[in-house]
Order: C-alpha cells, then structure tokens, then sequence
C-alpha cells in the first residue's frame, strides 16, 4: 500500500439528528465515516447496508451512495476526507474497528481542526489502521469479549467471569490474552471503561456521578482519580476544551 500519494483534505462531525438524510451523490475524494453512536444506513453498490457504534464505513471516490440515520437512534460520525491515486481493490466498504484506533484518530483531527493539526500523518495512520483491520483482522476470542465487556460495562466483571466465557482456564486467558493485546483481560476491561467514560463526556452531558455508574466504575471520586493517571488530565479540563473547541467551529 503506497500512502506516498494520498493527500489530507479535511474532517467534518454530524451530531445526531432524527431527521437527517443524503440524497444520492458522489464524491471526486476517498471518503471514510467514522460511527461515534446511533444507526445510520447506506445504499451503496446496490446494498443497503447499516453502521453503529465502533464500525467504519468507506467511500471509494466516484461511488455513487445515499445516506440516512435510524430516527430513533440517529448517528453521530465523524468523517474524513482525502484524494489518492490509489484505490484498494480489497478493501470492503464497512469494517469493525475492534481495537478503537481509528475512532481515537479521528476524534484527535476533529479536536484540533481548528488549530496546527497534523492531519496527513494522522490521515496515513488511519489507513495504515484500516488496512491492517482488513489484512490482519483481530482474533475472535479479543473481539467477542471485547463486545461482552461493552455490553456489560456497568456489571461486576471479573476474571472468573471472562474465562468462563472464553471456554478457557483463567491462567491460558491471561496468556493468550495479553499475547494478542497487550494487556491482561482486567486491564483491558479498565481500558474500556475509562474509554467509553471520555467518548461519554464528549458526546453527552451526562454528569460525571451519572457515567461513572454506567461504565462500571463505582462513583465520580474513582472515576477522576482513574481518569487522571490513565489521560494525565480531568474529566472536567477534556470536557472544558472540547465544549472551546465546538465554539470555535
């Protein structure tokens, strides 16, 4: 894959509107939507297809599609732009972004777009991302704990729980688990869970006594003290400069 030729253009983000849709239309640039929440649907190449949290969807330059939001839980996305002479043949129009990297990226272009952005090293290492999600894709034990994990973030989850679920001893998990990621089982339940804490804060104005609950982290003291030493900043300082960067767009 030759990055050498694509080129940066820019990042834009929907909010969540019950009654927003795109007709029919094409693009002279690479496209790729980013779903933060919510549902949104497209037609394109003669399927419909539908999007939710955590999942990528591509538009290739010159492909014709539509676009629509689910009114009863319509999306928020961020989504980017950027020409290139290359087009990626096995390359499918929607993905899973299993690990988060490109909902991180892509939440990092739209917080500085206003200010000195590295946009094009950013832009790279989101294809770079994309195309290993598509050559390399992740191993199923991670991606179907890591959906359980999201989809029980507020429950008690422990490491007898995880390895029941797996089918696997507690000692193998622990192994395999953190050959393949890095981190052990329970410290990726923390990541995930200061993780969907941040996106909560940027996207919500829940308080933070109602998130820390809702991820799983007990209370607003224990959700600050984790915030701190896992971002090296408040809950109340990112929410702060996000809110400065919305005003100034």
């Amino acid at each position: 894959m030759n990055l050498t030729t694509a080129r940066y253009l820019g990042v834009g983000h929907l909010l969540p509107d019950p009654r927003w849709e795109m007709a029919h239309h094409s693009h002279a640039f690479h496209e790729l939507i980013v779903v933060q929440r919510g549902q949104i649907y497209v037609e394109i190449r003669d399927q419909i297809r539908t999007a939710r949290a955590s999942e990528l969807l591509w538009y290739p330059a010159g492909v014709v599609h539509c676009e629509w939001v689910n009114s009863r839980a319509p999306a928020e996305t961020i989504f980017m732009s950027w020409t290139w002479q290359e087009l990626p043949a096995h390359w499918p129009l929607q993905l899973s972004d299993t690990l988060g990297r490109i909902g991180e990226m892509s939440r990092w272009l739209l917080a500085d777009r206003d200010v000195h952005c590295p946009g094009q090293p950013l832009l790279h290492a989101i294809l770079t991302e994309f195309n290993r999600l598509v050559t390399h894709p992740d191993d199923p034990l991670v991606t179907g704990l890591r959906t359980h994990i999201r989809q029980h973030l507020a429950d008690s989850i422990t490491l007898d729980h995880l390895a029941a679920k797996a089918g696997l001893s507690k000692f193998h998990l622990i192994r395999r688990y953190k050959a393949l990621t890095g981190r052990t089982p329970l410290e990726d339940v923390r990541h995930i869970r200061l993780q969907t804490a941040r996106d909560l804060l940027l996207t919500t104005a829940l308080s933070l006594k109602e998130i820390a609950p809702r991820v799983g982290l007990g209370d607003e003291y224990r959700l600050c003290r984790l915030f701190r030493q896992y971002f090296q900043t408040t809950p109340g300082a990112l929410r702060q400069r996000s809110s400065s960067d919305k005003m100034r767009g």
